[in-house]
């Protein structure tokens, strides 16, 4: 029972190191400023690899084009696509003189398709600064403007945005993770430090880079074979120099990533595992910690308080049940999602367990799949 206790006292320990890291992510994470720019601008490409994306490529690029940023230039790969994306395509550069498609071709040995997309985008594009985004986020009206002025008054080499995350029903349960983990998982903020080099990330809601700057640190060749490959540049991109800042724009950029809860398990399925560079002792052990921290304290509180012989645990359980509320009521106001998603927070680690069960169950099966091709990792 001591050994169980002291299990207890330091899940709820954790909790307290939540809590302050919470609390400084809100305070020095930046949102990204409404004002824009004066002075002339840097030329500027948006570049948006598209395989299979007919439910939202419309959308999105017709919002790019439609940017007020001066001669924006947008380049979309179509990266082998078998649905409808080929003719929706054709229309809209019929209707934007600035919008570029480039018929991709299917990935060389050793590259993955979405990283070669970025490659043939990024040869094609004129651009002084690029901006790698997905095929399903929305910007909204004057937000390129605005983030490029943040990149010139910081004199940064890459600023990454990040965007609300669209979901419905359960769906938001699991997306609401990338949230726990940018609020109070981790001291993030620090990414933003310039000397912390190796901290760094990125995302496809939005990685706005200087083209100079990502050649010198390696370009799209350094992270062909990167499964995460939006993180691998902006780890790159922040190494190369220490020139990065991530901003929240969660009011001005949304993303769905995956409609619906078996998309969302299926869609994370792809790179879960990778994230933790394939080693099997760290993804279980990352996840048991999830599992102890976020699930473990609520499941065994109600016994603790009514079984005499868990008496001892029921004192710090009842501590790491309450921050981890506390935690992630505060984490659906702070991202703008519903209570109730906060209050299915130990519901969200068994989730993500399946989701890397999964994901290394097929890595070592089955290799990756997505959309449509399969890459032997």
């Amino acid at each position: 029972m001591k050994v169980v206790e002291i299990l207890a006292w330091a899940i709820a320990i954790w909790w307290f190191w939540g809590i302050g890291n919470a609390v400084l992510n809100a305070l020095f994470i930046p949102r990204l400023p409404r004002g824009e720019p004066g002075g002339e601008l840097p030329s500027l490409t948006v570049v948006i690899p598209a395989r299979n994306e007919e439910e939202d490529v419309a959308d999105t690029v017709e919002r790019f084009c439609t940017q007020d940023y001066p001669g924006i230039e947008v380049v979309v790969v179509d990266d082998g696509s078998t649905d409808a994306t080929p003719q929706i395509l054709k229309g809209l550069s019929e209707r934007f003189g600035n919008l570029v498609v480039v018929q991709g071709t299917e990935p060389p040995e050793g590259w993955l398709g979405k990283p070669h997309a970025q490659h043939q985008g990024l040869a094609r594009a004129s651009g002084e600064l690029i901006l790698f985004a997905d095929a399903d986020v929305k910007y909204e009206p004057g937000v390129v403007k605005r983030a490029v002025g943040e990149l010139l008054q910081g004199d940064l080499d890459m600023l990454l945005l990040l965007s609300r995350l669209e979901g419905r029903g359960l769906e938001r349960v699991v997306m609401a993770n990338l949230d726990a983990f940018t609020l109070y998982v981790a001291p993030l903020f620090l990414a933003n430090v310039p000397w912390f080099k190796s901290l760094g990330f990125g995302a496809g809601s939005g990685n706005l880079v200087r083209r100079e700057a990502l050649e010198a640190a390696g370009g799209i060749e350094a992270i062909r074979s990167e499964i995460i490959d939006d993180v691998a540049m902006g780890r790159m991109i922040k190494a190369y120099r220490g020139r990065f800042r991530f901003v929240m724009a969660l009011d001005d950029i949304s993303i769905r990533m995956y409609k619906g809860l078996r998309a969302s398990i299926e869609g994370f399925t792809k790179n879960y595992y990778a994230l933790f560079k394939h080693n099997p002792v760290k993804a279980v052990f990352m996840q048991a910690c999830d599992l102890a921290v976020h699930t473990l304290p609520p499941v065994l509180l109600a016994p603790a308080l009514f079984v005499p012989a868990l008496a001892p645990v029921a004192p710090p359980l009842m501590c790491a049940t309450t921050a981890g509320l506390a935690c992630n009521l505060a984490l659906c106001g702070w991202s703008g999602r519903p209570l109730w998603v906060g209050l299915l927070y130990p519901l969200r680690a068994v989730l993500w367990s399946i989701i890397l069960t999964k994901s290394m169950w097929r890595r070592y099966t089955r290799g990756l799949e997505w959309r449509g091709r399969r890459y032997l990792v």
